[in-house]
């Protein structure tokens, strides 16, 4: 079982591998692989390879480098397709790799916060914890998601695009899951700025990522719809900012992936705005969201530490139907019949990270109570078999 690199989400290769030195104390220059992947210039010290020989056995190791030939300082290992550094034991465990995707202000960076509390409590019903896999991981994720949501009880700022030379998009965030099913498991998410889905940069290289992704988490807002937003606009506060047309920034999505096939979690974010549907005066809307037998309107995911397969279908079944339901059904149907001819696999998810819509730029005097956010995370986590 090979794992992935945190960096380009690629298996990393038992052919070939890297280490540099990123000790500052020897001369740097241009490293072109880093900087293509990366989308800006970047410079790295020593490069020191060992490449299987031809003849080598299949226990065949590669020699460890003890130090850098030039400043004799520690080295460390790296993806030898695009030099990210890989954590100590990297290569022992196994990583889920997660891209965040969709639009502008569909509650990415929401979902991100909540996201690896409610993991924290998933871990507990399997003997573990989530702990921060490295120090750039603990500062981002504390300062960028936690403390604007849980201290400030504020919304965090969109992401920065990745041609921001300050933008820690570039940086996943690495969380270590313990030893589950008896492997070192790590979970490793990349945040994508809907900026760059929305308008695509000419050179997609720094977002392929988004086709080696064990998952690409597709964020849809259904407030992004006309017709919702105009029925709840007396018992939803109107949002600030709306992101663009879901069904181009899918196509954009579907136009980096290509030919390749990583699982896609189409989610209907907010979802909390879609029960406020139960008040409006529309007969037909009110049927929909007073369901009381609905997958959508209950939230199974801390029951149990397992993924339900039962209700995860019939989720899947239920929000498609109200995609077609919110005019939606382009974007259906790109899923069901791809222009690049190549299935991929996709589920459709009901999330809401707060619970209630926020009070302008704050959450709702209530707090948060998530729902069913811990849905897409868990399906992932059991078809890598991390649970």
């Amino acid at each position: 079982m090979t794992t992935r690199c945190p960096g380009c989400f690629q298996h990393l290769p038992d052919d070939g591998y890297l280490w540099i030195c990123r000790s500052g104390r020897c001369p740097t220059q241009p490293d072109d692989v880093a900087g293509r992947y990366a989308g800006k210039k970047v410079e790295s010290g020593q490069l020191i390879y060992r490449l299987r020989p031809a003849n080598a056995g299949k226990s065949w190791a590669p020699e460890v480098p003890t130090g850098c030939p030039e400043c004799k300082q520690p080295v460390q290992e790296a993806c030898v397709r695009c030099h990210h550094g890989l954590l100590p034991g990297w290569r022992d465990g196994h990583a889920t790799c997660v891209a965040m995707n969709g639009s502008r202000a569909t509650g990415k960076s929401l979902y991100i916060a909540v996201l690896v509390k409610q993991l924290d409590q998933l871990m507990a019903k399997l003997g573990s914890t989530v702990q921060f896999a490295d120090a750039r991981t603990r500062e981002n994720y504390t300062e960028i998601y936690e403390k604007p949501l849980y201290e400030s009880r504020g919304l965090m700022p969109p992401t920065p695009s990745a041609i921001t030379d300050s933008s820690y998009q570039r940086e996943p965030l690495i969380f270590s899951l313990g030893i589950l099913n008896g492997v070192r498991r790590f979970l490793v998410i990349r945040d994508v700025a809907g900026e760059d889905m929305e308008r695509p940069p000419a050179d997609t290289v720094p977002l392929q990522f988004l086709a080696n992704a064990d998952a690409v988490f597709f964020m849809f807002d259904p407030m992004a719809v006309p017709e919702i937003r105009a029925k709840l606009q007396d018992l939803v506060p109107t949002q600030s900012q709306l992101g663009g047309d879901p069904h181009a920034v899918l196509g954009n999505l579907m136009n980096i992936i290509g030919g390749a096939t990583p699982r896609l979690a189409v989610i209907l974010s907010k979802f909390d705005a879609m029960h406020e549907l139960r008040k409006v005066e529309d007969i037909d809307w009110q049927s929909i969201m007073s369901n009381s037998g609905a997958a959508f309107l209950r939230d199974p995911s801390l029951e149990s530490a397992q993924y339900q397969e039962d209700d995860g279908e019939l989720l899947h079944e239920e929000v498609r139907s109200l995609l077609h339901r919110l005019n939606a059904g382009r974007l259906v149907l790109s899923l069901e019949n791809p222009h690049s001819g190549q299935p991929i696999p996709y589920r459709f998810f009901a999330v809401s990270a707060l619970g209630e819509a926020p009070r302008g730029e704050s959450v709702h005097p209530r707090g948060i109570a998530p729902f069913r956010s811990l849905d897409p995370a868990k399906w992932v986590l059991s078809l890598t078999g991390a649970i």
